[in-house]
């Protein structure tokens, strides 16, 4: 019995030694080892380790409980040299270099936060996931985003949802760690704290779904009229929508869309047309909610076009836009025919393309901050029918003030719309007086703007481009006030030349410009050459400007070109005719400019100068085909042999024949074979003496005459040819014949004969016996 108990303690001596740190790799198992197991501990305590000293000798005294192995004294001499050695400060750590210290300083935290976190990690990733998904549904929310997000916000609200997703997450993972390893008390306290950091995460969520339900996003789809998406249609309106959403500003001194550049460029989203693709991209933005605005619209017959607009699934706004309630013309003014008039067509649907445009960019401005460019618009109709009125091209004067007095029936406070409509209506007058009443107007509109920015009523970043248009507009009407000196006329010359000093320093390059910098730099220039020429002294006035004018002058941009040419003709007159000639070349790139030009009264003294009308594009008719009656059915009677309107009158084919060939009414040809006779005797004027500059505007006599209703020779009463031409009718005294004959040819060709020849030329032609038919 005995003799068993040596190999006992042996045994536990080794059972212990075997859980020992590898750096104690004695193994004390007999009795006999004990010797070289304190010689371990004493290389241990010069090793500079103590604490491992002590460590091996206790385990080798708690282990060995026999009476063979003295345990309380075993290793007694290294267990004092190991204490001895413990008790004395540590000698300093060798110094370690940056990469040493961020070597230890990551192992702490590897060891202190991510080593933890691994075998959590999954749980971190599904709370993670949860509460993002959440954020996500949360959108779904009635009404959400409750309010308007400005930028600042949304970006705080991504960054800081995010944030408090991810913390609230970790948080509320070893949290639940925690209670789980504790009990009792400690387990209740770290459930309440798993609480917290849960709603704090959840916190996150709802500002995760307010910046996702925010998001400033669209997504079109235009169906046709078979229920399937048109590509084409989409992608139109989608154009129109950057146009007037995201476009910088245009036009000189009317807005030309809106001044509306909130839309970025990945503001539009599109909808594939391709059925998987839109299944794809469909299942991708329920997931991620990167598209909060959907609009979907579709044809409803010809004239109409239904539209709804849908906010993170729930529907905003709706509209039926029909062209008929909305007076639009598009191309159906001209229709002659049932046929023609059963389809619309390419502008009639732009038009209705453009008020979907419009109806968006109202909804969106309703709830989102920014949109300061539309100026006061509100009504989407408002809206569309400015944009259709200043976009459209080849508007007729009359539709386009038509259409924007409806946008002001529809919304007053739609500023754009007032300027564009007092322009249409005061800014090409000839009347001196109906100028200076769009001057007044002008100068409060302007001081009234300028009013409101500087308080703070109206947004400077969305006014100032109109603001500039307005004051623009009132310089321009300030130099075409009449020449001659007047009091009124003087003052508002002064109030122009001041509004454009101040533009040029306002508009000049800076940080704190909030207007596009190309667009600004064409103002600049034009406000440089209006400073200059209303400047009483060129030399010393004009000089601070003087690189502008003459970048004014060199540019070839067509309005810039066409403002320079009328700078020219304003100091230099009809003397400098071939230089301003060369501007307006650049300048007829654009035709708007060139139809101006023919009105402008800054060059009514060149106009009265055929080379210079002839430039223009204007010469009288020397075709008698291109006459009213005769031009609708020229193409059809020259394919019938008839080369000239005068051989209607002598063609050997019947009336009745021609009617039926034409496919029009007898009186019809009965009264083109009357007139046929008529210019017979006007081609057989011998236009002899007084009446020979007549001649080349015999045309236009013919065609006035037709006009007044005088068909033949015999309508031109004698008496008209001995009236005296005045060229300024007194109150309420009629014009004579001759001088409402001319004005009727200056309507056409802007110049007409003089008075003594044209009653000359008129009396040639009662004179000129007729022709007979039968001799031809």
């Amino acid at each position: 019995m005995l003799g068993a108990l040596p190999a006992l303690g042996t045994l536990c001596l080794t059972a212990v030694v075997g859980f020992l740190p590898t750096s104690t790799a004695a193994s004390p198992t007999p009795t006999d080892d004990l010797g070289r197991l304190c010689a371990q501990a004493a290389d241990l305590t010069q090793a500079g380790k103590p604490a491992d000293a002590l460590a091996l000798i206790e385990k080798i005294r708690g282990q060995v409980r026999t009476p063979v192995v003295a345990a309380t004294t075993a290793c007694e001499q290294e267990r004092l040299a190991a204490v001895r050695a413990a008790a004395q400060p540590a000698p300093p750590a060798p110094p370690q270099n940056p990469a040493e210290r961020a070597g230890a300083n990551w192992d702490r935290f590897h060891a202190e936060w991510i080593k933890p976190l691994v075998g959590a990690g999954p749980a971190l990733l599904g709370v993670v996931g949860f509460f993002l998904l959440l954020g996500r549904l949360l959108v779904f929310v009635p009404k959400m985003p409750f309010v308007k997000m400005r930028p600042g916000w949304r970006a705080g609200l991504l960054f800081g949802g995010l944030g408090l997703i991810l913390l609230g997450s970790v948080g509320t993972v070893l949290a639940v760690g925690a209670a789980a390893a504790a009990a009792g008390l400690t387990r209740a306290v770290w459930g309440l704290v798993a609480l917290e950091w849960a709603f704090a995460a959840l916190c996150g969520a709802v500002a995760f779904a307010l910046y996702l339900s925010s998001r400033l996003r669209v997504s079109l789809d235009v169906r046709g009229p078979d229920g399937k998406s048109n590509g084409a249609d989409t992608e139109h309106i989608a154009a129109l929508l950057h146009e007037f959403g995201a476009a910088p500003p245009r036009g000189v001194e009317t807005t030309v869309g809106t001044d509306v550049d909130d839309l970025g460029d990945t503001a539009v989203a599109l909808t594939f047309s391709n059925k998987f693709m839109a299944a794809v991209q469909k299942v991708v933005t329920s997931i991620f909610g990167v598209t909060p605005w959907r609009v979907a619209a579709s044809p409803v017959g010809e004239n109409a076009l239904t539209i709804a607009i849908t906010r993170n699934g729930w529907t905003v706004n709706a509209a039926n836009i029909d062209r008929k309630v909305l007076g639009l013309a598009g191309e159906q003014a001209a229709a002659e025919s049932k046929a023609s008039a059963a389809k619309a067509g390419p502008a009639a649907q732009a038009e209705l393309h453009k008020m979907a445009a419009a109806f968006v960019l109202a909804t969106l401005a309703r709830n989102h901050h920014g949109f300061e460019g539309l100026c006061g618009a509100t009504d989407w109709r408002s809206l569309g029918l400015h944009c259709i009125a200043t976009t459209g091209s080849g508007i007729a004067a009359e539709q386009e003030t038509k259409l924007l007095g409806a946008a002001l029936d529809y919304d007053a406070g739609n500023l754009p719309a007032e300027v564009a409509l007092q322009h249409s209506l005061l800014r090409e007058s000839a009347d001196a007086e109906a100028l200076r009443i769009y001057a007044d107007w002008l100068w409060r509109r302007a001081t009234a703007i300028r009013r409101d920015i500087g308080r703070g009523a109206k947004s400077a970043a969305g006014h100032l481009a109109l603001l500039y248009r307005v004051e623009l507009t009132f310089v321009n009407v300030a130099l075409n006030l009449p020449v001659k000196p007047s009091k009124s006329d003087d003052e508002w010359r002064r109030r122009a030349r001041e509004v454009a000093g101040n533009m040029v320093q306002e508009l000049a390059p800076t940080e704190r410009l909030q207007i596009p910098g190309p667009w600004a730099h064409a103002m600049r220039l034009y406000a440089a050459l209006a400073y200059k020429d209303l400047s009483p002294s060129l030399s010393e006035q004009a000089a601070p400007h003087s690189d502008l004018c003459q970048q004014a002058l060199d540019s070839v941009a067509p309005q810039t070109a066409y403002n320079a040419a009328c700078s020219i003709a304003r100091n230099k007159g009809v003397a400098a005719e071939p230089e301003i000639t060369r501007r307006l070349k650049y300048a007829f790139a654009d035709p708007r400019l060139k139809a101006w030009a023919r009105e402008d009264p800054e060059l009514a003294e060149l106009r009265k100068k055929e080379e210079f009308l002839k430039f223009l594009g204007i010469e009288p008719r020397q075709d008698f085909w291109k006459l009213e009656a005769f031009e609708p059915y020229e193409k059809q009677l020259r394919q019938a042999g008839i080369a000239r309107p005068r051989d209607l009158y002598a063609h050997e084919v019947g009336q009745s024949d021609i009617s039926a060939y034409l496919q029009v009414n007898p009186l019809v040809i009965t009264r083109l074979a009357r007139l046929a006779a008529f210019v017979r005797r006007a081609e057989a004027v011998p236009a002899h003496g007084e009446a020979g500059p007549v001649q080349k505007f015999r045309v236009e006599v013919i065609g006035a005459l037709i006009q007044a209703g005088i068909e033949s020779p015999a309508g031109i009463e004698p008496g008209w040819l001995k009236e005296e031409v005045v060229e300024t009718a007194a109150a309420g005294q009629q014009d004579s014949f001759i001088a409402k004959l001319q004005k009727s040819i200056e309507q056409r060709v802007l110049i007409a004969p003089d008075a003594a020849p044209l009653k000359e030329w008129l009396r040639q032609l009662k004179d000129t016996p007729p022709e007979d038919p039968s001799t031809v």
